[in-house]
């Protein structure tokens, strides 16, 4: 899972960039899937200063780093990165029998 705070000062400028259109069909290419963009939320505990997340799912870490390392995102990264503050992060999901293990515990 790819994972997302991202801080836009000018959201009309980042969206009429062709950023949000384009990179998510990049992201699709490699077999990402959007799982959150920018829905609500409510902090329960601490103080993050959340801003827009977005978290992408991937087959896997090398699906992850196809993607973001190809040359078909680059000029997309390179329009996010002028035009917004991001912290990013990828994090490895629990298979299905991971999670049911974990939920089966006593």
């Amino acid at each position: 899972m790819a994972v997302a705070n991202i801080q836009i000062p000018d959201f009309e400028k980042y969206s009429k960039s062709g950023y949000l259109k384009n990179a998510a069909a990049t992201a699709a290419r490699h077999g990402g899937r959007y799982r959150v963009r920018a829905g609500k939320f409510k902090v329960i505990e601490g103080k993050p200063k959340i801003h827009r997340i977005v978290i992408i799912e991937f087959p896997s870490m090398e699906s992850f780093e196809s993607w973001y390392d190809s040359e078909e995102y680059a000029p997309w990264k390179k329009i996010r990165h002028q035009l917004s503050e991001s912290e990013l992060f990828v994090i490895e999901a629990l298979s299905d029998e991971e999670s049911e293990k974990i939920a089966n515990l006593e």
